[in-house]
């Protein structure tokens, strides 16, 4: 759909961090068939698991794409995770196929292959590969472009099979403590989380999104489904280039974990300390001023001074971020309430919100009319968040318990693992979070 909408309209300046290639819808798309078309050619195809371990680049979108429109359930991890840990992921969910971001993974998985026998093929995600037994993307491509016609009718008849309740990927948690669990995400699932957070953070093909976190994160991930699927362009970005692309980009949304957000706190706030004269006394009582805001606390002479240092420098602090942010959103932990009152008092648009991979991932999310910090905002629509007592009874206001979700984004389970399914699905649908 957004191919026909949107046509040469580029969806990615870049094809990775830090190479300016641009790629349009029209362009993916074509490649997702073509991609597509190759898959089908090496048989593999619906419910059949596809390793997809790599970092951001357009490479992994087009994978994640063709892969899950035909029906295979992908498998995503970054291309820093221990090989222990990868050999486990892989062997656990019965990956046929993986795709690998480069030679060194490629070594890492041909050097376990005999303990991987359901892993038919890996492909190295470049043109060529020194590592022996291993295909390259580069060669698929080359397949699918000289069998798409032929193979039309094919691939139609694969993606026209594929069910809303149909797995679309199994993402594995961190193996901390213990052996990492697959969360398995339905098409529903996570097309439920995108049709939703559309709708109640306004975006649309006017946005610019700056991508930073992994896209095997969901977080991120959804992120990238939310871009793809309204028109809006996909910026890749890496940490030590997160301040120059907010100025260079100027997103209009901006997604970060705490960490970040707190970096980008302290930055302003040690450069204000650093700033000698009149300028760093304006930008220092900026801060403060701004804290005491953005938290509810502040006098009317609070507000007037905010009113002019707004005006003198707080107004250049927001420039640094590029100067369009309309939305910035927090996730994927508990967002310091310093961090969160500061920014918000200098006028960035900071909407914390909450989640899990298993729910797809957003539950919760502040909207864009509530500007007081602290909290998460409401449920999304058709989602229930209820605080209960280990007893399962419901808590009273003012008592802390553990949050339990109901809505369509809740996963199906953990892959083979019926256990730990059972301790955190309920029959009807409750997904006990442990938060």
């Amino acid at each position: 759909r957004s191919a026909t909408s949107f046509g040469e309209r580029v969806l990615l300046p870049r094809r990775r961090a830090q190479l300016a290639e641009p790629v349009s819808f029209r362009q993916v798309a074509a490649d997702v068939d073509v991609l597509a078309t190759a898959l089908l050619q090496l048989g593999v195809g619906r419910g059949d698991r596809v390793g997809l371990i790599a970092e951001n680049r357009y490479e992994w979108l087009l994978i994640d794409l063709a892969t899950t429109s035909i029906g295979a359930i992908d498998v995503p991890r970054g291309s820093d995770t221990a090989p222990a840990e990868l050999e486990f992921i892989l062997r656990h969910s019965g990956c046929r196929l993986a795709f690998v971001e480069d030679d060194r993974v490629a070594a890492e998985l041909m050097a376990c292959r005999d303990r991987l026998p359901r892993l038919e093929h890996v492909v190295v995600m470049h043109d060529t590969s020194a590592v022996q037994g291993v295909l390259t993307l580069g060669e698929l491509m080359q397949s699918g472009r000289d069998t798409l016609t032929a193979s039309a009718e094919r691939l139609a008849a694969a993606r026209t099979a594929v069910e809303p309740d149909d797995l679309l990927t199994i993402v594995y948690t961190s193996g901390t403590t213990a052996e990492p669990k697959g969360v398995m995400l339905t098409h529903r699932n996570v097309l439920s989380n995108v049709q939703v957070v559309t709708e109640v953070l306004h975006i649309d093909e006017q946005d610019c999104f700056l991508s930073v976190l992994p896209a095997w994160h969901m977080y991120e991930r959804i992120m990238d489904y939310l871009a793809l699927a309204t028109g809006a362009q996909l910026v890749y970005t890496d940490r030590r280039r997160i301040k120059e692309d907010l100025g260079a980009v100027q997103p209009t949304v901006f997604a970060a974990v705490p960490r970040i957000w707190e970096m980008l706190h302290d930055g302003v706030v040690n450069h204000s300390l650093k700033l000698k004269g009149l300028g760093g006394t304006l930008l220092r009582s900026g801060i403060a001023v701004s804290r005491r805001v953005g938290s509810g606390r502040a006098s009317l002479v609070d507000r007037l001074l905010h009113g002019v240092l707004d005006r003198v420098v707080l107004r250049r602090v927001r420039q640094q971020f590029g100067g369009r942010l309309r939305l910035c959103v927090s996730g994927g932990g508990a967002l310091p309430r310093h961090v969160d009152e500061t920014l918000l008092g200098m006028g960035l648009p900071l909407r914390n919100g909450y989640g899990l991979t298993e729910t797809s991932p957003v539950a919760a999310v502040r909207l864009p009319h509530q500007r007081n910090p602290g909290h998460i905002g409401p449920p999304l629509p058709h989602t229930m968040i209820e605080a209960r007592r280990p007893d399962g009874s419901a808590c009273a206001v003012g008592e802390t318990g553990v949050l339990w979700i109901r809505g369509p984004q809740v996963m199906r389970g953990y892959y083979e693992n019926q256990r730990r399914t059972a301790e955190v699905l309920t029959h009807d649908g409750w997904f006990n979070s442990g938060d």
